[in-house]
């Protein structure tokens, strides 16, 4: 219990930065604290039961935006009259196709592009060194456009996206 307590205030305040909402933290942070006490006899014996927390952290967070993402009908998001049509299409796109992507390219994409994580809490959080994020966020964010280009057959202009064609499930 002294592990928890020492890691839970840094854990509640990276959800809280995560979420950006209070009760998606505290439900999260609820998750992780029963999965903790369901393997208390595995957590006692590690020797650095903070980063195990954190870890159990990350990954109940990933798991939430998975739910999240696969509730959210397409039609519930509202879009600005100023977004053009086609980047309203790449939005409805955008959920599905980042699902084709290894879940370290779909981690670091979402969290760090989606979830305005820098790129140095990214670091810190997986134990990686600020070169390596950006090395593997780069990678990711290559192999997000080549799966975009070729299921939503988007097309570019000088301007940004010009052409795109639904995204047609397998």
């Amino acid at each position: 219990m002294s592990a928890w307590h020492d890691a839970e205030p840094s854990l509640y305040g990276w959800l809280l930065k995560q979420t950006q909402n209070p009760h998606e933290a505290e439900d999260i942070i609820q998750e992780v604290f029963l999965k903790a006490l369901a393997n208390s006899q595995r957590f006692c014996t590690l020797q650095d039961g903070k980063s195990w927390l954190f870890r159990m952290t990350r990954n109940q967070f990933i798991d939430h935006l998975r739910r999240k993402i696969q509730s959210v009908e397409v039609d519930e998001f509202v879009m600005p009259a100023e977004v053009s049509p086609p980047m309203v299409q790449l939005q409805r796109c955008l959920p599905k196709v980042l699902m084709k992507l290894s879940d370290h390219e779909r981690d670091v994409i979402e969290q760090c592009d989606l979830n305005g994580m820098t790129q140095k809490d990214y670091a810190d959080v997986h134990n990686l060194s600020l070169p390596a994020v950006k090395a593997r966020l780069r990678r990711a964010r290559i192999e997000l456009k080549t799966i975009l280009v070729a299921e939503c057959k988007v097309t570019q202009d000088q301007s940004g996206v010009c052409g795109f064609q639904s995204f047609q499930p397998e």
